[in-house]
């Protein structure tokens, strides 16, 4: 927002309909303001857009016209979303939970409205990727808790409002009536929960990226199909796979690489042993020794700029470093960098932003018409029906053109 003070004519400027859909109006707030005003006279601008619509300073603008006023003093501002503009620059009003609801309810819809635009154009910054209870109750300044128990006193009790608002009532004391009434069943202990129930729990308390729900259920499904079971429940901590060498052998087979490469993520050696026996020169290193290659070198710190630049880049990173490893090897790497990849990786604001590299761009993606079976650290040694879409990603230095898709059978 500008520091840019015009003074502008009451007539022309447009009250924003959305402030009354929020905000109720107080007769003793009211006289109270217009009684300062006249006294003092208006002490802080009203803010306004280019195109005249009023942001901030509504009570104030009703106040000056019934004074008589013909113009004031209004500060122009620049917003990507007046409406959520509207609400951050009420963030220090004194509100009732009822306003306190319909602000939520507004970023909720304008949140949504972000998401459903798709990718950012260049440069353009968004407010946020998902609405979340987190994202807006700390764009209201209200404690998340503060906010669930208002949302379930609207849903279950909404007269219960108007008496926390009167002081007849606390929230807390107001969430405790409509938990034993309607969230208990009145009778101390909790309603036989079903599938939908429980999943929503667990999404409200552990918040999982889409990544991860997709990721485990079809693990779950892989697993359920073959009888095999985890070993101790756990995801493995680096997100070690075993790749299989019919995966190297098709990229191989649809990719030609010049001069040497490096295996950063190397494992086992599966993908290094693959290119070895294609008669490449390979460096094979990890994060963790894995008795193959040179082990305790982290890929994603610089400190492997000792290690040297070479020809190209081959790996199976941790999928949630790829993003990460494909900026790196752009460091590190003279010709292409190729990195299996869920397809999903296509995905993401910020890896939008990586795909838009002119100088690095990306060349093609080999995608698996077959969903690839991949072994995990943690499963049984049995062989998992592959339920997860991969393919290889490659990236070359200087291509000029659009990445294009290259089916393997």
């Amino acid at each position: 927002m500008t520091d840019y003070i015009i003074k502008m004519d009451l007539d022309k400027i447009n009250p924003n309909p959305l402030n009354k859909q929020i905000y109720g109006y107080n007769p003793k707030e009211h006289k109270e303001l217009k009684k300062s005003i006249e006294l003092n006279g208006l002490l802080e601008p009203i803010t306004i857009t280019r195109d005249n619509i009023l942001v901030s300073g509504h009570r104030r603008f009703k106040a000056v016209k019934e004074l008589g006023y013909e113009d004031v003093d209004c500060r122009l501002g620049e917003f990507d979303n007046v409406s959520v503009a509207l609400v951050e620059l009420n963030r220090h009003r004194q509100k009732t939970s009822t306003e306190i609801l319909n602000e939520a309810e507004i970023l909720k819809q304008e949140y949504s409205k972000m998401v459903k635009r798709g990718a950012p154009k260049k440069g353009e910054k968004r407010e946020g990727k998902n609405w979340t209870i987190l994202s807006v109750s700390e764009r209201l300044g209200v404690s998340t808790t503060q906010l669930k128990k208002l949302m379930s006193i609207k849903k279950y009790s909404p007269e219960l409002l108007e008496k926390i608002d009167m002081g007849l009532i606390s929230v807390g004391k107001a969430y405790t009536i409509i938990r034993e009434k309607y969230i208990l069943n009145g009778n101390g202990g909790r309603p036989p929960k079903d599938f939908k129930t429980e999943y929503r729990e667990l999404l409200d308390k552990w918040n999982p990226s889409i990544e991860d729900l997709v990721e485990e259920i079809n693990i779950s499904k892989s697993l359920s199909i073959v009888g095999a079971s985890r070993k101790n429940g756990e995801r493995d901590e680096n997100d070690f796979y075993i790749t299989p060498s019919s995966l190297v052998s098709s990229l191989l087979e649809h990719e030609k690489f010049d001069g040497n490469i490096w295996e950063p993520a190397c494992g086992k050696g599966d993908i290094s042993k693959e290119l070895i026996k294609n008669g490449y020169d390979v460096l094979s290193t990890d994060l963790i020794d894995r008795d193959y290659g040179k082990g305790g070198i982290d890929f994603l710190d610089d400190s492997v700029k000792e290690i040297g630049v070479h020809d190209n880049l081959i790996t199976n990173p941790p999928y949630k470093d790829g993003l990460q490893f494909v900026l790196q090897a752009k460091k590190y790497t003279r010709n292409k960098i190729a990195l299996l990849c869920k397809t999903t990786f296509l995905e993401g604001v910020e890896r939008y932003e990586m795909f838009q590299d002119k100088e690095f761009p990306l060349k093609v993606l080999h995608q698996f018409s077959h969903r690839p079976t991949i072994k995990k650290k943690g499963l049984e040694e049995k062989d998992l029906r592959g339920m997860i879409s991969y393919g290889w990603f490659v990236w070359e230095r200087g291509y000029k053109g659009r990445p294009t898709i290259n089916w393997i059978k």
